[in-house]
């Protein structure tokens, strides 16, 4: 499901990060998820989803989440810290270190993501 777009370019880290959860809340709606709970890293952009009026300068791509979210029966957004999703950030690094455009997920992956699941999974289970 993570290869649906290519990477664009951003002005600065917000709405780079805004334009990342566009791409979550239309792969959420195109699976028919109605109801979800998001993990996000970034407090700024939950305070600006939150409060749009106090971020004008990015108006367009909060109306545009705001109108995404109303399709969701619930949708619920917590604040998380950027080590406790070790997994994706590590797909996400080898991605961009390995010029990746195309899923290699969906053929696999790669044994280090293997043995990382297997790491998680034991942690999980004691």
């Amino acid at each position: 499901m993570h290869a649906r777009d290519a990477l664009i370019p951003s002005p600065d880290r917000l709405s780079a990060e805004m334009n990342c959860f566009l791409w979550v809340l239309r792969s959420l709606r195109d699976l028919r998820l109605e109801e979800v709970s998001i993990g996000i890293d970034s407090q700024r952009l939950v305070g600006a989803i939150q409060n749009p009026i106090r971020w004008p300068r990015y108006r367009c791509l909060l109306r545009q989440i705001a109108t995404l979210c109303s399709g969701f029966a619930v949708i619920a957004f917590e604040v998380e810290s950027r080590g406790s999703n070790k997994m994706a950030t590590k797909i996400a690094k080898s991605v961009l270190r390995d010029g990746r455009l195309q899923s290699y997920l969906a053929l696999g992956g790669p044994s280090w993501l293997h043995d990382l699941i297997q790491t998680e999974v034991a942690f999980v289970d004691s």
